[in-house]
This record gives structure tokens, C-alpha cells and sequence, in this order.
């Protein structure tokens, strides 16, 4: 079962990485291109090193909020040091459905995040030109034999 989600989550990853390129490289002039491809590969590992790192915060704050709720004697640090691993030893089992819910709660902030992105970046590209990916037809061709009448 997991082969079909990897397979499932490459085929989108390499069909979703490809497609602005392909975007960027029909609407822009030959002599635009270059910048237009730097400057779309530059925003594309920017955001993701930007927004790695607010997720984890933002998973971080909501679980130590919601956690200390639940659990007032919560060690903050031995939870930031231990990671979600250690979640499990560090709450008596009596707790341990309680602190799950709060972690899956935490974890859907980050999945709301990542729908307010995709929601973003569906509106900035209708905001790009459209244009044929077909390019224009080349009625040379080499194989041709050209008859000229006598």
C-alpha cells in the first residue's frame, strides 16, 4: 500500500514542479526566459525553506499551547528536544488519546496552511497569460520534395 502513495505523491510532485517551468518558458520572450526561469526557481526553493520553517513553529506553539491545557506539568523543552517520538513517554497512557487528539489538531494547522498556499497560488496563476504549449507548426520539413512545375 505504501508504493501507491509514493508513486501517487511522485507523479503529482513531478507534474506540479514541471508545470510553471513549461508555463514560464511558452509566455516569455527567448531573452526574458533565462531571468524568468532563475527568478521561478529562486521563489520556488525560497518558499519552501521559508515555509518549512513556519510550519514547524506553527506546529511547535499550537501543541505547547494546546498540550499545557491538557497537561499542566508538561516539560516544554524535553517535548522540543524529543520530537513527536517521545510524545508517547512522556504523558501517562490514561492521557495518551487526549495528547494524540491535541497533536492530530496541531498537524491540521499545518494542512490548513498548506490549502491557504495552494488556494494562493491557484489564483496568482490565472493571472498568468495563456498560451498554447504546442508552439507554432513547422511546415518545412526535410523530408519533403519540392516540385517545381516545367
Amino acid at each position: 500500500m505504501l508504493i501507491f502513495k509514493q508513486i501517487i505523491v511522485g507523479l503529482g510532485i513531478g507534474i506540479g514542479l514541471q508545470q510553471p517551468n513549461i508555463a514560464a518558458q511558452t509566455v516569455l520572450s527567448n531573452s526574458d526566459m533565462s531571468v524568468g526561469l532563475s527568478l521561478l526557481n529562486f521563489v520556488n526553493f525560497l518558499g519552501g525553506t521559508i515555509f518549512i520553517t513556519v510550519s514547524q513553529t506553527l506546529l511547535e506553539t499550537k501543541l505547547l499551547k494546546n498540550l499545557r491545557r491538557v497537561i499542566p506539568n508538561l516539560d516544554a523543552a524535553t517535548l522540543q528536544n524529543g520530537g513527536a517520538t517521545t510524545l508517547r513517554n512522556l504523558v501517562p497512557a490514561d492521557m495518551l488519546p487526549v495528547v494524540l487528539d491535541v497533536y492530530n489538531d496541531s498537524i491540521r494547522s499545518i494542512w490548513y496552511l498548506a490549502l491557504g498556499l495552494a488556494c494562493l497560488g491557484l489564483l496568482a496563476s490565472l493571472g498568468m497569460e495563456w498560451k498554447s504549449v504546442k508552439g507554432k507548426k513547422d511546415n518545412t520539413s526535410k523530408d519533403k520534395v519540392e516540385v517545381t512545375p516545367v
